[in-house]
């Protein structure tokens, strides 16, 4: 008679018990890890839109006050929409068209460039010298995205060179605790 050994009927079951138990844990940690995955995923493509968007007025901010001849006014201006906090607006001026002139808000290829917090929501406008009026246009959804905060100061820098200071708060408006921050330095022209 050959010598055949295998698992006995206990064995089997106390390795079915431990690898049932190993099942219900994982299991257990999966939809944390899911859920996890997917807040680091919302946090993720918020701050990815809002670098996108300080992009943009990054890009505006550094043109303020370029000219090619000579231009009169201000480069830019700070302020904020009746009812927002102080510094939630401005205004930059640059000479996109190169004629030598800044166009005023009014004319067809005005040069006033405008962006502002109105109702946790960021605006943008061409053809604007002030933070009030209508016909001011979302730069994100209202229905995902609710901008918390948008402050923006000059500042000096040691060298003596013009600085704007941007600082932007927003949150996913169907999870708020979802939320991204973003800070940045311009230098303007």
């Amino acid at each position: 008679m050959l010598n055949q050994r295998g698992f006995t009927l206990p064995e089997a079951m106390l390795a079915m018990g431990i690898g049932s138990m190993l099942i219900l844990g994982a299991m257990q940690f999966f939809p944390l890890l899911r859920q996890r995955t997917q807040s680091l995923s919302q946090h993720y493509q918020l701050d990815n839109l809002l670098r996108q968007t300080a992009r943009t007025l990054q890009k505006d901010f550094r043109r303020a006050g370029f000219c090619a001849g000579v231009c009169s006014g201000k480069p830019f201006t700070i302020g904020q929409a009746t009812g927002e906090a102080k510094g939630s607006c401005i205004i930059v001026a640059y000479d996109l068209n190169r004629n030598g002139r800044w166009e005023p808000p009014g004319h067809t290829e005005a040069e006033y460039f405008g962006y502002r917090l109105r109702d946790n929501m960021l605006e943008s406008q061409r053809g604007m010298n002030q933070c009030n009026g209508n016909g001011w246009e979302r730069m994100l959804d209202p229905t995902e995205i609710q901008i918390r905060k948008f402050n923006v100061e000059a500042v000096t820098s040691d060298t003596g060179a013009a600085l704007l200071v941007l600082n932007i708060e927003a949150n996913w408006k169907k999870s708020p605790a979802v939320n991204s921050r973003l800070h940045t330095v311009v230098k303007i022209q």
